[in-house]
């Protein structure tokens, strides 16, 4: 017999957590993106008055951000009982690499960049909810496009080149051989893909393409802080362009053919690029093979963001797959085969949210 009473009880105590965690998510990106993680690592302890004139922000607003996140346990205080002009808050040292380094596996504070940027798109969600339309990719800002480009650069930027392609052989040495290969970066974003590529494989050269403008400023920027600006280029361009065609040895794309209104038809361009014997190696949502409920908190992740984001932004198109961020394993392959490819192998390569396609010409 279902006790109604416990069930309550658990709803309310876990909707309680999760929205307290959600205000927390809020406060942390405030932090981030105001720099004032930033300014209390590289101060050392602060005072509200110290942290205000760093950072650049108003002193009361300063206090109150301070005390909450020592309420919240993210910041320490040196002394409590002190007060509140006295009072100094630093950043714990196990804090630092999830909030601050970008390239760690453990870095945090792009998901909390995500979810606010999603949540900024709620009242044009509920419209389209009720409509059968999409929601652009611009109601969910800057934040979105930076924050999808910073979740997935730490296993890009330290495992991609150096340790995943390395693992198979026949990829490594095409990519190792002279002349160098040729590679695209298809839905590229901010081309951490592109870039880590080439840092791995010095004789290769990398175009990186996709229909965000800023997007392609941003990785432009970034290849050339990396110094591979002169071996990766970005540019705002389809796939399907008949000039790409036949030119590449390998194309890659990451976390992106669940968001495309047409997989299908991209999936096709891609393998048009390709040149005979090519090889396209798709990352993309490790979901589970099929519905389950309850589900595992990775599914759970994966269908907050289909919700959100990734089913209303395909929905834009009203021609739409309407794939979602939950592609099973049986979805991918069906549109693999449709676009033309023989066959599709899943790689060795283990990773808690991915999981690796291996298509060949």
């Amino acid at each position: 017999m279902v006790d109604t009473d416990q069930q309550r009880d658990e709803l309310v105590e876990r909707l309680f957590t999760a929205g307290l965690g959600m205000a927390e998510v809020m406060t942390v990106y405030m932090g981030d993106s105001l720099g004032l993680y930033r300014a209390l690592e590289q101060a050392g302890p602060m005072t509200t008055g110290e942290l205000a004139k760093s950072a650049g922000i108003v002193e009361r607003y300063a206090r109150e951000w301070l005390e909450q996140q020592a309420a919240a346990g993210i910041l320490a205080v040196d002394d409590v009982s002190a007060g509140d002009e006295e009072r100094r808050y630093h950043l714990p040292p196990g804090h630092i690499e999830p909030l601050l380094d970008r390239d760690s596996l453990y870095s945090i504070a792009p998901l909390c960049t995500s979810f606010v940027a999603v949540s900024s798109a709620l009242p044009d969600l509920l419209a389209a909810f009720r409509s059968g339309s999409g929601v652009a990719g611009s109601a969910y800002g800057q934040d979105a496009v930076e924050a999808q480009g910073d979740f997935n650069r730490p296993w890009l930027v330290g495992s991609l080149g150096t340790e995943y392609l390395p693992s198979i052989p026949d990829l490594h040495e095409r990519l190792m051989s002279e002349p160098g290969a040729a590679v695209a970066d298809v839905a590229c974003g901010v081309g951490w893909a592109a870039i880590s590529l080439a840092l791995a494989y010095p004789n290769i050269t990398v175009d990186g393409f996709d229909h965000d403008e800023a997007a392609i400023e941003i990785g432009s920027r970034n290849a050339k802080e990396a110094g591979v600006a002169d071996r990766v280029r970005f540019e705002v361009r389809d796939a399907a362009d008949p000039a790409l065609q036949s030119r590449y040895d390998l194309a890659v794309v990451v976390e992106a053919i669940h968001d495309l209104s047409q997989p299908v038809a991209v999936l096709s361009a891609i393998r048009g690029m390709l040149k005979p014997g090519g090889t396209l190696v798709v990352a993309d949502e490790r979901t589970e093979d099929v519905f389950t409920a309850p589900a595992s908190e990775t599914e759970r992740l994966f269908y907050a963001y289909s919700v959100l984001s990734c089913l209303p932004s395909a929905m834009d198109d009203p021609a739409s797959a309407a794939t979602g961020a939950v592609m099973r394993r049986s979805t991918f392959e069906g549109y693999a085969k449709q676009a033309g490819f023989d066959g599709v192998s899943v790689m060795a390569i283990e990773h808690d949210f991915l999981r690796f396609y291996r298509l060949d010409r």
